[in-house]
């Protein structure tokens, strides 16, 4: 019989398996995933106007594109400090994707100190990555909670989950802290929790 595979084992497997997804593939397949989730805001959420993203950082999905057309429609973008003494995140409004990121904790873009700092407000999507989802919307990161204390502190947000299909993975043992998407969106489907509708 197959040993089941526990949480931190599935993040390693996960990861090997989205770094060695080839570079042309993975732009081929964020385009799929930004095509995937403009029709969701437009059929479930336009009248959102605030979003939470993350900077994409080695093979992670690529919403870059989508970002710059949000940014041309209005919309308010905020992108996370990680401090890692308390393992919290906070967002920084920004308007431009080059000159207002700069190399910060893990290697990852970061917004700049001095930007306008989010407060939370209604109808706030958080694009969110993640190494390994599930059908049940359940998500692991990469083991460290920022995303899990942000939503802990931050109920009413509507947390989106972004990953290349191959990430969905059925074996997940959720933990008490571990909080669920309300949507994630792949290359090749989008899956929902019901009730999540601001229009």
């Amino acid at each position: 019989m197959e040993r089941s595979l526990n949480n931190a084992e599935l993040r390693k497997q996960n990861k090997l398996m989205r770094d060695e997804i080839a570079s042309f593939d993975r732009q081929f397949l964020s385009q799929q995933i930004v095509i995937s989730v403009k029709a969701l805001l437009e059929s479930d959420f336009k009248r959102a106007d605030i979003f939470l993203c993350f900077y994409p950082t080695g093979s992670e999905v690529n919403l870059l594109p989508l970002y710059k057309e949000l940014l041309q429609e209005g919309k308010q973008l905020y992108f996370p400090i990680s401090h890692k003494d308390t393992r919290h995140l906070e967002f920084r409004k920004v308007s431009n994707l080059t000159t207002d990121f700069h190399e910060g904790c893990y290697d990852i873009m970061e917004p700049n100190v001095d930007l306008p700092l989010y407060a939370p407000k209604e109808n706030t999507v958080v694009f969110t990555p993640g190494l390994v989802f599930d059908t049940n919307l359940n998500r692991l990161g990469y083991g460290a909670g920022y995303y899990d204390r942000f939503f802990n502190d931050n109920p009413k947000v509507i947390k989106i989950g972004l990953c290349y299909n191959v990430q969905i993975n059925n074996k997940i043992t959720p933990k008490e802290h571990d909080i669920p998407m309300d949507f994630i969106v792949t290359d090749r489907r989008i899956i929902r929790r019901s009730g999540y509708d601001i229009n």
